[in-house]
């Protein structure tokens, strides 16, 4: 068992920080059916960074004692597999699939300690729901609990789903004092599989709600699509037949999958045929920026490259104006477009709060903006809908649709704060945002890059003065002799 726990420090070491851990090797479980998207990725990844896990094992269930799933438990192996490939820290593991029945965790548990030795720091990641003793799958009514209960270094990191909070997750905990459980602040998206298979389904986009790779796998195998429905494809008419125009004005600071999905979801609730991001100069409404216009530009081209329906313009930018005003760009936009093109401006609901000094009616020429355009509101969440609907009212000649987008839980600011700490920005914006992000050392990224390699520094030096210590002791170490060669030594 040690020279296999041995082998595991060797190989996780060597094959993620360059050198043997001088540790226990750090393992979690993660375990589901995984029609996989970003809630699923973010979270792992959240607890990866924060708890310092060194393999996260995406865990499929083959056969759930509670679930039925739309897909064979190998297609969602697969998404797995597609969506885990290009994050070292993340494994696609079979451990489920091949125990050949109904999935249960201490199974799942007690064959990765066989697999890895005992000797390790075992996390299980569940969702808050399980801790709750109201439900019929409270986590003492599992399968084998008492046996998960009493396995040495094995702690339940729960994360919190569906409003429930960390300090609800903790008295809970109270409950079951057998268990070693922590409360995770993990970020959680109100994404769901049900989500992504109605979507599919209703041949709408999926676009920032999983990554590309497993989007394009679920086409080629027609998963979740009714009989003779097409996957949906992105093909733009062109610009010369445009009827509807999206006008998304904002910092930018960074652009992230939120702003993103978003902007998809209203050109298809509301049949626009392009989305035009305007990264702003200067906001008007006091709003710090942080990184420079440029910058934010060259963010938000290469996050929407790839889309056809989206395009950046620099019109606020190049306005040469100390502050950045909505109403020049839309005029920009109906010159460009025409009368007969209908343009919407995308807005957060906070402008429509009327305690908000910036509220939209205070907009500069706003009762010529809203003869130009109308707006189309996002909620920050469900429970807010009913709210902005009445504040909308309240805002007279504005045309004003309130609707409700799917969001990812961090924004602009989280971002900045998590490259100021080091921490890992996969699953939260585009891989090209994050290249010019660390490319050009902002938001702190180049002060987190130093840090990080004096850590990598001061943990590679560590481990070289406790192996010279090793074999400084080797060579101290009296060498045993046979009794011939003792007797001859004496003669």
């Amino acid at each position: 068992m040690a020279k296999k726990n041995d082998s595991l420090r060797e190989h996780l070491g060597r094959t993620l920080y360059g050198r043997p851990l001088q540790r226990r090797p750090r393992i979690a479980i993660y375990q589901g059916s995984f029609e996989i998207h970003y809630g699923h990725l973010l979270c792992a990844q959240w607890v990866r960074f924060t708890k310092n896990i060194d393999k996260v094992l995406f865990c499929t269930v083959g056969k759930s004692p509670n679930k039925q799933y739309s897909l064979p438990a190998e297609d969602r192996h697969e998404l797995v597999v597609a969506a885990t490939a290009a994050n070292p820290f993340f494994e696609a593991s079979r451990i489920d699939i091949d125990q050949k029945g109904v999935s249960f965790m201490n199974d799942t548990v007690q064959e990765v300690l066989r697999r890895y030795g005992t000797d390790i720091d075992l996390s299980v990641l569940i969702s808050s729901e399980y801790m709750n003793p109201d439900f019929e799958y409270f986590l003492p009514r599992w399968t084998g609990a008492k046996e998960m209960f009493a396995v040495k270094n094995l702690t339940f990191l729960v994360f919190p789903r569906d409003g429930i909070t960390v300090e609800q997750i903790e008295k809970w905990a109270g409950l079951i004092p057998e268990a070693r459980i922590e409360a995770l602040h993990a970020p959680s998206p109100p994404l769901s599989s049900s989500m992504i298979r109605q979507w599919v389904s209703q041949g709408r986009s999926i676009w920032y709600t999983t990554p590309w790779c497993v989007q394009q796998l679920m086409n080629k195998k027609r998963h979740f699509l009714p009989p003779g429905q097409e996957p949906y494809k992105h093909e733009p008419v062109p610009l010369s037949e445009v009827k509807e125009i999206g006008i998304y004005p904002g910092a930018f600071d960074p652009i992230h999958y939120g702003d993103l999905l978003r902007a998809e979801w209203a050109r298809q609730e509301h049949k626009l045929d392009r989305v035009i991001f305007v990264p702003s100069a200067t906001p008007p409404n006091n709003q710090k920026v942080f990184a420079s216009a440029e910058d934010r530009f060259e963010m938000a081209v290469a996050a929407t490259a790839d889309n056809p329906f989206f395009d950046v313009w620099r019109t606020e930018i190049e306005s040469g104006k100390a502050v950045s005003y909505t109403l020049p760009t839309v005029m920009e936009a109906r010159r460009k477009f025409g009368e007969n093109v209908g343009l919407s401006v995308l807005l957060a609901s906070k402008y429509l709060d009327p305690k908000n000094p910036h509220h939209l009616s205070t907009w500069m020429g706003a009762e010529e903006l809203f003869k130009l355009c109308k707006f189309i509101v996002f909620p920050r969440d469900w429970s807010e809908i009913e709210q902005v609907n009445r504040w909308a009212k309240r805002v007279p000649n504005a045309s004003i649709e309130v609707v409700y987008a799917p969001k990812q839980p961090l924004d602009s600011e989280d971002l900045r704060d998590m490259v100021a700490k080091g921490f890992p920005l996969q699953y939260t914006t585009p891989f090209d945002v994050q290249q010019t992000i660390y490319k050009k050392g902002l938001y702190g990224a180049e002060a987190a890059n130093v840090a990080r390699k004096k850590r990598n520094s001061a943990g590679k030096s560590a481990s070289a003065k406790k192996s010279a210590a090793k074999k400084s002791a080797a060579k101290k170490k009296p060498q045993k002799t046979s009794s011939a060669e003792a007797t001859k030594t004496r003669k």
